[in-house]
């Protein structure tokens, strides 16, 4: 098989699975008991806080486990919105957010929140300058993704969070990182925000444990209760494991962000040229999008048509996020490109373990695409 859908999710690295099975078996008391194996168990995931704490710059007490980034986007936005509702009732969001942000800032809306949102260009590319006008004393939250799950898209997010903090200090900032996480080097010490989300299963990691930066002092109202895990954040027994098993996926990708980024930027440009032969591609990604991460359509052939071809050819692609199930994609439609090219888009997604031989695997099965599946009449 050859797995190009690394967006969605990623192979679970075997020395991860290793650590998660020899904790299953050595760390299974709960790390909230107050006897000796429960304190063990407490010890050795505050062993892990520290060193995923470590690899964004953040204290060992400004990391939160969660079960997902979902969960992660879920109590950050909702619990910085609702701590600053008496004077900020406005929220600012980009358009083509993850349905984890988008939800709940609709949510919200319904609360009686006001949400702008920022869309995307035919590129792409979210104009900064529209965020950063968009502020205003009465903006109590500003949600980013930072790198865009569907095209890849990136926003620079230091530059921003300056320039919002300039015009509203008080405003709180929340970055979504599932896409950028272990990925692109991150210094929360030099951004100007309140929390920051990720998740272990895009790292090559377990799925079912994520994370939330949060920075000391910030004010945020907990919307998980029922016990004091988590200083009071996050209601729930910690998934020790998982925890320790994403310890070790950062760990193992924490000395090598810069030769994976140098890799990706490889496959990609392999994969741009390679496309170049086909007269019927349109690439939707931007031009400095993150490098692991490339969206065209092929235009004349369905979306869900050409993925069934490639996986008949044991290569699995996707059309867009994975939590649209089919559905059209959210991006490419804010940003208002053509139904054709929406109907017939891939998005491509590299990981640590593609190489040139996926690439060229790939373009082959294209090229038999287009000789043996029938073009959709228009």
């Amino acid at each position: 098989m050859i797995y190009l859908d690394n967006a969605a999710t990623t192979p679970v690295n075997p020395q991860v699975a290793q650590v998660i099975s020899d904790s299953l078996h050595n760390s299974f008391a709960n790390p909230s008991s107050l006897y000796s194996r429960g304190a063990t168990s407490e010890i050795e995931m505050n062993k892990a806080r520290g060193f995923i704490a470590g690899c964004i710059g953040a204290k060992d007490k400004e990391l939160y486990f969660t079960s997902c980034a979902s969960e992660s986007n879920n109590i950050a936005i909702y619990g910085l919105a609702l701590a600053r509702k008496n004077w900020g009732k406005k929220i600012i969001t980009t358009g083509y957010e993850h349905p984890a942000v988008r939800q709940p800032c609709a949510n919200l809306a319904e609360m009686g929140f006001e949400t702008v949102l920022i869309d995307p260009d035919k590129n792409g590319i979210v104009d900064e300058n529209a965020i950063v006008d968009a502020v205003d004393s009465k903006t109590g939250l500003v949600t980013l993704i930072h790198v865009n799950n569907e095209t890849g898209a990136k926003l620079d997010i230091e530059r921003l969070a300056n320039r919002i903090k300039e015009k509203n200090p008080r405003c709180a900032i929340h970055i979504d990182a599932v896409q950028s996480f272990m990925k692109f080097p991150l210094d929360v010490k030099k951004l100007k925000i309140e929390s920051l989300s990720f998740s272990a299963h895009k790292i090559n990691g377990p799925k079912g444990i994520g994370g939330l930066y949060l920075k000391q002092g910030t004010n945020i109202k907990p919307v998980f209760v029922g016990g004091g895990q988590e200083s009071g954040l996050r209601a729930g027994t910690e998934n020790i494991h998982y925890i320790q098993g994403l310890a070790k996926a950062c760990e193992i990708l924490k000395p090598n962000l810069i030769r994976n980024l140098q890799h990706y930027a490889k496959l990609r440009t392999q994969l741009l040229d390679g496309l170049k032969a086909f007269d019927n591609v349109v690439i939707n990604s931007p031009e400095n999008a993150a490098p692991y991460t490339v969206n065209f359509s092929f235009v004349g052939y369905r979306s869900e048509t050409l993925l069934h071809f490639l996986d008949s050819k044991g290569i699995c692609v996707s059309s867009g996020s994975a939590c649209s199930k089919g559905s059209a994609s959210h991006t490419l439609t804010v940003m208002k490109l053509p139904h054709e090219r929406i109907d017939s888009s891939v998005r491509v997604s590299f990981g640590v373990q593609n190489t040139e031989e996926d690439v060229v695997a790939l373009l082959t099965a294209l090229k038999e695409a287009t000789e043996k599946l029938q073009k959709v009449k228009r």
